[in-house]
């Protein structure tokens, strides 16, 4: 009996340290919404709320410039989206891969049809629980 009891508390301690499944699902379903806002906000020119996709210590890595700080681009953005927005922007995420706080994805984006490209992205967990873009680097394909 003493042997099964404990076998019973080994088993309790090993399932209680493993990570939930349906909380790394949940979490994936919450960044995969994240890029259909991002996109969403983009074409509408919503830069309120494309900006609150960020952590505010964020840091976007555009091509062929500096890399920017959330504090630089955030005072930017909502210019740029007022000045245009593009007909439409799709991103298609094809890894999104969730290590406890932290989770990074990868994939490709189109806007209209002339620009394409592909990123790859880390996001970090908020105190409240929800995720934000941390680091962001993109480029272009070009032919």
């Amino acid at each position: 009996m003493h042997i099964k009891l404990k076998l019973a508390t080994v088993c309790v301690s090993i399932l209680t340290a493993l990570p939930a499944v349906a909380d790394t699902a949940e979490d994936k379903a919450e960044i995969l919404e994240i890029w259909s806002t991002y996109s969403a906000a983009r074409v509408v020119g919503d830069a309120e709320i494309w900006l609150n996709l960020w952590d505010t210590e964020g840091i976007r890595f555009a091509p062929g410039v500096p890399a920017t700080s959330y504090d630089k681009f955030s005072q930017t953005i909502p210019t740029v989206f007022a000045e245009s927005q593009p007909p439409s922007m799709s991103i298609a995420a094809d890894e999104v891969e969730i290590m406890g706080d932290w989770a990074f994805s990868s994939g490709s984006f189109k806007v209209g049809d002339k620009v394409d490209g592909k990123f790859l992205t880390i996001f970090r967990r908020q105190s409240d629980g929800s995720w934000r873009i941390y680091r962001d680097a993109f480029n272009l394909n070009t032919e």
